[in-house]
C-alpha cells in the first residue's frame, strides 16, 4: 500500500512539472500589451492594446454573446481561440476589457483546490464584472478559493475610467495595482509591478502575505534588496532577464517616451509619463514594431523574412481597446482587432453593442455551444471549418512570406490607406448613432437600430477589406 502511494505521489509530482514546462514553454515568446490611463490620452478614453502571439494551428472566432438572466452573465464580444486557456480576450456590456500575458513565476509548490483555475479567470471577468475593479475582485476570489494552476499571469483589467493590472503567481499568491491616470503601462511576458503598498488600497490589493512569503521562501532579503520589488522578488530569472522581454519593453517604453532604456529590466518604472498625449495610432505603431527604435535586436527570430519584436511570425491577433465615459458604453466602448499581425492587418472596430457578429467569425450557432466544446473540438479545424473568415487572414498571410520583402510595401500602403479612412470617418459614423440614444442620460432609446447599425458597419467593413486584400494579390501576379 506504502508503495502504491508513494508511486501516486511521485506520478502527481511529474505531471505537474511537466504540466509546468508545458505551459511555460513559450512565456518569453507570448502576448504584449501596453495601457494608457485616460488622462495620458488625446480623447480622455483608456486605452488597452495587446497582441496575442501563440504556435501551431489557431482559429479566430469572435462572438457577439448575448446577455443571460438565468445565470446573471453579462452581454460581451468574446474574441475566442479554440483549445486555448489563455489565449481569449473580451469586451462586455459594462464596458470592461480583459486580457493577459504569460509571466513566469519561480514559484515550484502547487498550492491549488480543485484543480486551481486558469481560462476561467477571464471568462468570470467578461460575464460577471461591472467594472475594472469589480474585475479585480472577481480574481481575488478565484485566487483565494482555488488558486492559480499555471506558473504565472498578468491579466489587464480596464474600463473606461481605469485599468489594473492584476500578476498571478502559481497557487495563491498575486498582487495588483492601478494604472496612474496620466501614465502609460507596458507588458511584455514577465511581471512589471514592482513596489507594493496593500494599506493604499485605491492602488493596490493582493495577498497579504505577498513580502513575508517571499522572504521566506528566499526570494527577497530586506537588508540585501532594500525595497521590496514585486517583479525580481517573483520573476522565474531567466524569463525576467530574457532578451525578448527586456528588447520589447525597450521599443514601447521608446516609443512612448523619446528616451533610451538600458537592458536591465530593473530600471523599467511600473509606468511612465509619455511625451506627448497617446493614441490608438500610437498603439497601432508600438504593437507592429519590429525593432526599428532599438539598437539592440532580438537574437533567436526565426523569421529572417519577417523582423521579430513585438510583432512577430506568431502573432496571430492584434486588439486595442477604446473605452470612453462621455457616451452610452454600446457606442463609448469597442475593440479595434485584426486578424493577425498588426503591421500590415487592417484594425476592424467592434463596439460593444454589437448583437450579431459578421459572418464567417462564429462557427457554431451559438456562443453556448462555443463556450462547451471549446477544448473539446479544437483540432483539424482548417479542415473541418474551412469557409471561415479566419483562413482569409492567414492565406493572405501565407501568400506575403511567399515574397516578404516584395509584397509587404503594397500591402501596407493598401491596408495603410483603409485603415486612415476608418479613423476618419469614426466621428461621423458615431455622430449618426445619436438618434438612438438620449445624449444626456445616455440611455439607448432605439436598441434594435443600434444594435443593427452597429452590426452592420463592422459587416460590410470586412466585405470591403477581404475585398481589398484579393485585389493586393491580383495585382501582384
Amino acid at each position: 500500500m506504502k508503495k502504491i502511494l508513494f508511486s501516486l505521489l511521485m506520478l502527481s509530482a511529474v505531471m505537474v512539472k511537466a504540466e509546468a514546462h508545458s505551459n511555460d514553454k513559450f512565456d518569453d515568446y507570448n502576448c504584449f500589451a501596453v495601457v494608457a490611463g485616460k488622462n495620458a490620452t488625446v480623447d480622455g478614453s483608456v486605452l488597452l492594446a495587446h497582441n496575442e502571439d501563440d504556435s501551431g494551428e489557431q482559429m479566430l472566432n469572435i462572438y457577439t454573446v448575448p446577455r443571460n438572466n438565468e445565470k446573471g452573465t453579462n452581454k460581451y464580444v468574446w474574441i475566442e481561440f479554440p483549445g486555448m486557456k489563455v489565449a481569449d480576450a473580451a469586451l462586455n456590456e459594462y464596458g470592461v476589457a480583459v486580457v493577459s500575458d504569460a509571466c513566469r513565476s519561480r514559484e515550484d509548490r502547487f498550492d491549488v483546490t480543485d484543480g486551481g483555475v486558469v481560462y476561467e479567470v477571464r471568462m468570470t471577468v467578461a460575464k460577471y464584472a461591472r467594472s475594472a475593479r469589480h474585475g479585480v475582485d472577481l480574481v481575488k476570489e478565484l485566487m483565494e478559493k482555488r488558486g492559480y494552476k499555471h506558473s504565472g499571469r498578468t491579466y489587464i483589467i480596464a474600463d473606461c475610467n481605469e485599468a489594473w493590472v492584476c500578476a498571478l503567481v502559481r497557487g495563491r499568491h498575486w498582487v495588483a495595482q492601478r494604472v496612474p491616470d496620466d501614465k502609460v503601462m507596458i507588458i511584455p511576458n514577465n511581471y512589471c509591478i514592482k513596489e507594493v503598498d496593500l494599506s493604499d488600497t485605491a492602488n493596490f490589493c493582493g495577498s497579504p502575505d505577498i513580502i513575508t512569503y517571499a522572504q521566506e521562501r528566499g526570494w527577497y532579503n530586506p537588508e540585501v534588496d532594500g525595497e521590496f520589488s514585486f517583479k525580481k522578488a517573483y520573476s522565474a530569472p531567466a524569463t525576467y532577464h530574457a532578451d525578448r522581454n527586456y528588447i520589447r519593453h525597450m521599443s514601447a517604453l521608446n516609443h512612448v517616451t523619446g528616451n533610451d532604456y538600458t537592458t536591465d529590466p530593473n530600471t523599467y518604472p511600473f509606468a511612465v509619463k509619455a511625451n506627448r498625449k497617446i493614441g490608438i495610432a500610437d498603439m497601432i505603431q508600438i504593437l507592429a514594431s519590429h525593432g526599428e527604435n532599438v539598437s539592440v535586436k532580438v537574437k533567436h527570430k526565426k523569421t529572417p523574412l519577417h523582423p521579430s519584436c513585438i510583432c512577430v511570425d506568431r502573432t496571430i491577433n492584434a486588439s486595442i481597446f477604446q473605452l470612453r465615459s462621455w457616451l452610452p458604453t454600446e457606442v463609448g466602448s469597442l475593440i479595434w482587432t485584426t486578424g493577425g499581425r498588426p503591421c500590415y492587418e487592417l484594425f476592424v472596430p467592434w463596439y460593444a453593442g454589437m448583437s450579431k457578429s459578421p459572418k464567417g467569425f462564429e462557427r457554431f450557432a451559438t456562443a453556448a455551444e462555443a463556450e462547451e466544446k471549446h477544448f473539446s473540438d479544437a483540432k483539424d479545424m482548417r479542415i473541418n471549418y474551412p469557409k471561415f473568415a479566419a483562413w482569409k487572414f492567414i492565406s493572405f498571410w501565407e501568400w506575403l512570406l511567399t515574397d516578404y520583402n516584395k509584397y509587404i510595401g503594397v500591402t501596407k500602403q493598401n491596408v495603410g490607406k483603409m485603415q486612415e479612412e476608418l479613423f476618419k470617418n469614426q466621428s461621423a459614423f458615431e455622430e449618426s448613432l445619436k438618434a438612438c440614444y438620449d445624449s444626456k442620460t445616455k440611455q439607448i432609446t432605439d436598441r434594435a437600430k443600434l444594435e443593427k447599425t452597429l452590426n452592420g458597419y463592422t459587416a460590410k467593413t470586412y466585405d470591403r477589406y477581404f475585398k481589398l486584400l484579393d485585389k493586393i494579390r491580383k495585382s501582384q501576379k
